[in-house]
Order: C-alpha cells, then structure tokens, then sequence
C-alpha cells in the first residue's frame, strides 16, 4: 500500500534529506571559501609578477638616491675620550666621628659643608649648559658651529633680520645636541664623551679640550671653596678656647690646607683619563652599507604599493568603460 505525502514517514524522510542537504552546503561554503583564498593568493602573486619590470625600477631609483646620498653626503667622525671620576669626596668625612663627639658636627658642617661624595658633581657640570657656553666662548666656536648660518666672506649673518639671527643660545643647542655626547656606565663607572664634527682632527682636539676645561672648572671650585673653608676653620679656632676643640680643628685645617695642594698640582682633579682621544680613522657617517640596504627596502616597499596603485586605477578604468 503506498504512502501518502502526508504520512509519517515521508514527513522524517523529508526531514533527514532537508537536514542532509544542509550539512552539504555547509561543507561547500568551506571549501568555496579556501578555494576563494587560494585564488587570491594566486592573484596577489600574479600581480606582483606582473608588475615585476615597475618594481624593479622602483628599487634600482631608490638604491641609486641612497648611493648617492651615501657618497655625497656630509662626512662626520666621531672622537671619543674614557674617564673615571677621581674619587674625591669631602675631606672633612675623616674628622666626623671626632667632631661629632664634640657635639659640633652640626655648627662646623654648617660652616665647612660636610657629606656627600663629589662624583655627581662634575658629571653635571660637564652636561650644563654654562659648561657648553663658557667652551664655546673661550674657544670662539659661535661661528664655527654656526657656519651654514655665517657668511665669511662678507663678515656677517646670512640673515638680515636681527631679530631672527643666531646667538650662543643656537650654538648651545647644536654643540649640546650634535656636537658632544656623555655617556655614564652605572656599573663600571666610566664615562664616554664622544665629539662628533666633519674633521676628525678637530673632532679629537675638542674632546681632549672639553676634559681639560672640566678638570680646570672643578678644580678652581674646589681651590675656592677649600679657601673658603680655611678662613672659616680660622676663624672658629680663634674664638674657642677648648683644648679638644683647637686639637680637632687644627687637624681639619691641616686636612683643608692638604686638599688645596692637591688641587694645585692635580690637573687631572674630577676626572682621570683612561681611554685618551685619538685621531678617529674611519667616518662614523654616513654608514652606506646601511643606507644602501634601506634605500632598496624602501624601493622594494613604494614598488609594490605603485604596483597596486595601478592595478586599482586599471580596474576602475575597465569598470567605467
């Protein structure tokens, strides 16, 4: 007896077939879709051969620019001098203990400026930009630096306008900026003061100069400030009249008198050179190993992007027609 459409077990066969096909295109819209990105991987890959000859040129323009900017661009060397602080603290940390048992570490320290090292101290010094200023004047480095900014021939600034016309202040901020360099290794201790200028010579000649002024600079403080102390420790031994006092006293202006002379004859007083500046044989730029190898990535980047640029101007005028 056949069974009506209706009847039960056509509506589960309807249901398992209808069910089936659905798992069926399922798997059909997956494979579609790697099929679909096969393709247009395969597409990519075409239209970059395609567009081969247009990237080449792009490449061979750009690393033809970066050997030129290699070999016409503006030689620079850079010296490079190594220090270590000389480890001069304050020499009145010898006496604390004795004038602290006294009870005239607060008065006298007040006076004399006990603790702490003198390590930070030049560092600083060498970083600031009186440091910068005063180099700068003593050596009439204004013009030197300035030059691209000067005309010599004519004695003046290229600019006429006063108020936009370079002073020490640009001169500065070149010398701080592209001119030295200081590096300190927290670990070992040493510091790098590296010159950077077109002559190696000059390059050289000013980093051996920048130490020696820094070594000068710091020694006059300390001359200064141990005369200062002197006059004070005299003053003070004058008007006590404890035995303990003028015995401690007496040994600290010995100690200050002793700091003085050391501070005469030591020219290397902040810092002592370990690594001198020597004449730098080889540029330190432009490094044309390394333009030329960015010029031909970025040729080989602004290639496929005019590549694709063209296929799109290309679709669109096909489009329209």
């Amino acid at each position: 007896m056949n069974r009506g459409p209706n009847t039960p077990t056509a509506a589960v066969a309807s249901t398992d077939a209808s069910a089936a096909e659905r798992v069926i295109c399922v798997v059909a819209r997956d494979v579609l879709s790697l099929d679909r990105h096969e393709d247009d991987s395969g597409a990519f890959t075409a239209l970059v051969w395609k567009g081969r000859w247009l990237m080449l040129a792009f490449v061979l323009g750009f690393a033809l620019l970066a050997v030129a900017y290699g070999f016409l661009a503006t030689e620079w060397y850079t010296a490079e001098v190594v220090l270590t602080p000389a480890g001069a603290k304050s020499t009145q940390q010898g006496l604390g203990s004795q004038l602290e048992s006294l009870g005239l570490l607060t008065g006298l320290a007040a006076g004399l400026g006990v603790g702490g090292t003198r390590t930070a101290e030049p560092i600083g010094v060498l970083k600031s930009r009186d440091f910068a200023r005063q180099f700068i004047d003593e050596h009439g480095l204004l013009h030197v630096l300035l030059a691209d900014k000067w005309d010599a021939g004519k004695g003046r600034w290229k600019e006429s306008d006063p108020r936009r016309q370079p002073d020490i202040r640009d001169a500065i901020e070149y010398f701080d900026k592209d001119v030295m360099q200081v590096e300190e290794d927290k670990k070992s201790g040493l510091i790098t003061v590296s010159i950077r200028w077109k002559d190696p010579k000059v390059a050289a000649s000013w980093a051996s100069m920048v130490v020696d002024r820094l070594n000068d600079q710091m020694r006059a403080r300390a001359l200064a400030e141990s005369e200062a102390n002197v006059s004070y420790l005299q003053k003070v031994l004058a008007d006590t009249d404890v035995v303990e006092v003028k015995f401690a006293i007496s040994r600290l202006l010995e100690t200050e008198l002793q700091k003085t002379m050391v501070a005469r004859g030591d020219k290397q007083f902040a810092f002592r050179i370990v690594d001198h500046a020597d004449v730098p044989k080889r540029r330190s730029w432009p490094k044309r190993r390394v333009i030329l190898a960015v010029g031909i990535l970025a040729g080989g980047v602004a290639g496929l992007a005019a590549v694709l640029v063209r296929e799109r101007f290309a679709r669109r005028s096909h489009n329209d027609t």
